[in-house]
C-alpha cells in the first residue's frame, strides 16, 4: 500500500515538474502545434505532454514495482517505447497515417504475440491451432482500435485526459482491491500524471497531449483491459464480475462509438477514414457553443453512468444484455444532441 502511494504520488510530482520544462522549451524553440482547420484553438501550443506523461510515470512504475517478477512487461514497456517514439516524432514533423499504422501493428504484435496479451474466447469454441490464430487477429484488431479510437478523440482541451483518468482510475482501483498490486500501480501513476497533466491542459491549454500522450497511453489502457477478463476469470472474490466482456466494452464504448461513426460518414461523403476533420461529437458540441470543459465533464458523467448501470445490471443479464443497455444509452446521447441541441440552436441562431 505504502508502494502504491509513493508510486502515484512520485508521477503526479515530476510529471508537474517536467510540464512547465517543456511548454518552456517548446516556446523558446518555436515547437508549436500547426493551427489548421481541424483544430479549435487559435494560440501556439505545443504537443509535449505525452512525453511527461510518459517517462514520469514509466519511472515511477520501475521504481515502486517488482517488474523482475513479471518478464512479460518487458514486452509491453518495449511496445510502448516504440509506440513514444513513433509519435514524439509524429508530435515533431508530422508523419503520414500509413508509416504510423505500420508503427502501430509492430507494437501491437509485440504485446499480442510475444507477450501474449490477448482475448482467449475463438480457440474455446474453434478445434485446433485456427482458434488461437483467429484470437490472435482479433486483439490485434482490438487494440489498434482502441489506441485510433482514443488518438481520435483528442480534438478539445481536456477531453482524453478526462477519459483516461476514469478509465485507468477504474481498472486500477479494480485491480488493487484484487489483490494485483503491480498492475495498479502502473495504472494508478499514469492516472497521477495524467491528472497534473490535466492542470496545464484545461482550457485555454498550455499544453497538448500529442500522439506521444495518446498511443502510449491507449496501448497501457488496452493491455489493462485485456488482462481485466483473464483475471477476473480466475479471482475468488466479491468484486468477480459475471460479465467482464460487457464492462470492458462499457470502458472504451464511448471512444469506439464516436470513431466507428465518424469513419463511417468519412466513407459515405467519399473522404479518406484516416484525414481528420471536425465531425467528432465534441467538435458538434464545441460548435452549438459549449466550451471544451462542459463538453469534457458531459462525456465523463455520460461513461460513469454507463459504469454505473452495467455494473448494478451484472448480476441479472447477460454479456449481450448488457451490451445492448450500453447501445441504447449511447443512442439516446446522440438522440439528445442531434434531435433537441443541435435544432434548438439553429432555430436560436436564426
Amino acid at each position: 500500500m505504502d508502494r502504491l502511494l509513493l508510486g502515484i504520488l512520485f508521477s503526479f510530482i515530476l510529471t508537474m515538474v517536467f510540464l512547465p520544462m517543456l511548454i518552456k522549451f517548446a516556446n523558446t524553440n518555436q515547437l508549436f502545434v500547426p493551427i489548421t482547420y481541424r483544430r479549435i484553438h487559435n494560440t501556439k501550443v505545443s504537443a509535449f505532454g505525452g512525453l511527461a506523461i510518459f517517462i514520469s510515470s514509466s519511472i515511477s512504475f520501475m521504481l515502486f514495482s517488482d517488474i523482475i517478477n513479471y518478464p512479460d512487461y518487458r514486452m509491453v514497456i518495449s511496445s510502448a517505447f516504440l509506440l513514444f517514439i513513433l509519435g514524439l516524432r509524429d508530435d515533431i514533423l508530422e508523419i503520414s497515417p500509413l508509416y504510423k499504422f505500420i508503427g502501430q501493428l509492430i507494437a501491437v504484435i509485440i504485446i499480442v504475440v510475444f507477450a501474449k496479451v490477448r482475448i482467449v474466447f475463438l480457440q474455446n469454441h474453434i478445434d485446433g491451432q485456427l482458434g488461437q490464430y483467429l484470437d490472435i487477429i482479433a486483439s490485434i484488431f482490438i487494440v489498434l482500435g482502441i489506441i485510433n479510437a482514443y488518438n481520435m478523440i483528442d480534438g478539445i482541451d481536456m477531453l482524453a485526459a478526462s477519459i483516461g483518468i476514469v478509465i485507468l482510475s477504474f481498472l486500477g482501483i479494480w485491480f488493487f482491491i484484487v489483490n494485483q498490486f503491480d498492475y495498479s500501480l502502473a495504472l494508478l501513476s499514469l492516472g497521477s500524471a495524467l491528472f497534473a497533466f490535466l492542470i496545464y491542459n484545461r482550457t485555454p491549454a498550455k499544453i497538448f497531449m500529442g500522439d506521444t500522450g495518446t498511443m502510449t497511453i491507449a496501448l497501457i489502457m488496452s493491455v489493462s483491459i485485456l488482462n481485466f477478463d483473464k483475471i477476473n476469470s480466475i479471482i475468488e472474490s466479491s468484486w468477480r464480475f459475471n460479465n467482464a466482456p460487457a464492462i470492458e466494452f462499457t470502458l472504451i464504448s464511448f471512444i469506439v462509438f464516436d470513431m466507428t461513426r465518424v469513419v463511417l460518414l468519412r466513407i459515405i461523403h467519399h473522404k479518406s477514414p484516416v484525414k481528420g476533420d471536425k465531425t467528432h461529437i465534441h467538435h458538434v458540441l464545441n460548435n452549438i457553443g459549449w466550451s471544451p470543459n462542459r463538453i469534457s465533464l458531459t462525456i465523463v458523467l455520460l461513461i460513469l453512468f454507463q459504469l454505473a448501470v452495467v455494473s448494478l445490471l451484472d448480476n441479472y443479464f447477460t454479456t449481450i444484455g448488457l451490451l445492448i443497455v450500453d447501445i441504447i444509452i449511447l443512442l439516446l446521447f446522440y438522440a439528445i444532441i442531434f434531435w433537441i441541441l443541435l435544432p434548438k440552436q439553429r432555430t436560436e441562431s436564426k
